[in-house]
C-alpha cells in the first residue's frame, strides 16, 4: 500500500469503494426479498397490514446485519491493517430496495469499536486494572472532568465491573457491561460526564487493543504516557494521508518524549465493530443495533438489540 495517495487517487478509490458496498448490498437484499415472498406466500392472511410490515421492516434490518458481516469478512481477506479509508467505513445512505419507498428502504454504518476504550478493561474477568483506569482518568480529564471527579467515577466504574465489591461479601457482583450506557446506571456517575464520554468509551467482552488508526485524538493521548492532545491531534490529521502500517510506523512517529504503548494495548487492526441499521417497510420503521466480534474470518453476531 502507498504511503501517500494523491487527492484524485484517494476519492476515486473511495467510489470504487462504495460501488464495491453497494453491490453487495444489492445482492444481499435481492437473496432477502426472493425468500421473503416466498414465506409470505406461505402466511396467506396475516391479520394486519402494520405487522407485515413490522415484521418485514425487521427482517430487512436483520438481512442488513449479514450484509455488514460480509463486507467486515471481506476486508479481513484484503488487508490485516484497519484504517478510516477502507470500504467498511463507507456510510449507506437511505437506499430503496424497490420500485416504490414502501417496498423497503435501508440504511446504516459499521463503526468501529476498537478506536475507543474499552471500559470492561478496568476489571477484565472481574480483576481490577489499576494501569487501565490510570488511562481513563487521563481521558475523563481531557472531555473536560476535574482530577477529583475523574478520580471517584473510574473508582466506581471499576468497583462495579469487578468481581465482587472490595470488602462486600454481601452482595452479587456485576459483570462486565454489555453496553457503555449501562454507566449511566452506576451511583455517583454523572450524566454530563458519560455524554462528553460517549464518543471515546465502549463495551466489549474481551481486552482488545486500541485501533492507534481509527482512535480519536483524545483516546491516543489518554493511551501513550506524554503525548500531548495537540500532537495528537497532528497525528490524526498526518494519518489521514498516511495509515500507521503497523505498530512500529506508529511509534516511530511518535515525538520525543512520549513513550510507545505496551504491545498488548495498541494495535493497527480492528476486532469489534457496532452495526447501526435503519430499515422500513410501508408504514413501519426498524431501527436495529448489532455488535459483531471478527476475531474468526466470518464475524461473529455478539447481540443485537432493537430499542
Amino acid at each position: 500500500m502507498p504511503a501517500r495517495l494523491p487527492a484524485f487517487s484517494r476519492y476515486a478509490e473511495r467510489q470504487r469503494g462504495a460501488a464495491v458496498v453497494l453491490a453487495l448490498l444489492t445482492v444481499t437484499f435481492a437473496a432477502m426479498l426472493a425468500a421473503a415472498a416466498l414465506a409470505d406466500f406461505g402466511r396467506g392472511l396475516e391479520a394486519v397490514t402494520g405487522r407485515r410490515d413490522q415484521a418485514q421492516s425487521r427482517q430487512l434490518a436483520r438481512a442488513a446485519v449479514d450484509w455488514a458481516r460480509q463486507v467486515l469478512a471481506l476486508d479481513m481477506l484484503e488487508s490485516n491493517v484497519d484504517h478510516g479509508g477502507e470500504n467498511w467505513t463507507i456510510r449507506i445512505p437511505p437506499t430503496q430496495l424497490g420500485e416504490d419507498a414502501a417496498d423497503g428502504t435501508i440504511a446504516g454504518e459499521i463503526i468501529d469499536l476498537s478506536g475507543r476504550f474499552n471500559l470492561n478493561d478496568l476489571a477484565p474477568a472481574g480483576l481490577r486494572s489499576s494501569a487501565a483506569g490510570a488511562r481513563l482518568q487521563r481521558l475523563m480529564e481531557l472531555v473536560g472532568t476535574s482530577p477529583e471527579s475523574a478520580r471517584a467515577s473510574v473508582i466506581a466504574m471499576t468497583e462495579w465491573i469487578a468481581t465482587a465489591p472490595r470488602g462486600d461479601t454481601d452482595h452479587a457482583p456485576h459483570s462486565a457491561l454489555v453496553v457503555a450506557d449501562e454507566v449511566a446506571s452506576i451511583p455517583g456517575i454523572d450524566h454530563t460526564l458519560l455524554a462528553r464520554l460517549r464518543p471515546y468509551v465502549t463495551a466489549v467482552p474481551a481486552p482488545t487493543p486500541v485501533n492507534v488508526n481509527t482512535a480519536a485524538a483524545e483516546v491516543l493521548t489518554s493511551l501513550v504516557p506524554g503525548l500531548g492532545i495537540d500532537v495528537a491531534r497532528v497525528l490524526v490529521a498526518e494519518r489521514e494521508r498516511a495509515w500507521f502500517r503497523d505498530l512500529a510506523d506508529f511509534n516511530a512517529r511518535l515525538p520525543q518524549g512520549a513513550t510507545p504503548p505496551a504491545a498488548q494495548l495498541a494495535s493497527v487492526s480492528s476486532r469489534h465493530f457496532l452495526v447501526t441499521i435503519h430499515a422500513s417497510h410501508g408504514i413501519s420503521v426498524t431501527r436495529l443495533e448489532a455488535l459483531l466480534d471478527r476475531q474468526k474470518p466470518w464475524p461473529e453476531l455478539l447481540w443485537y438489540r432493537i430499542p
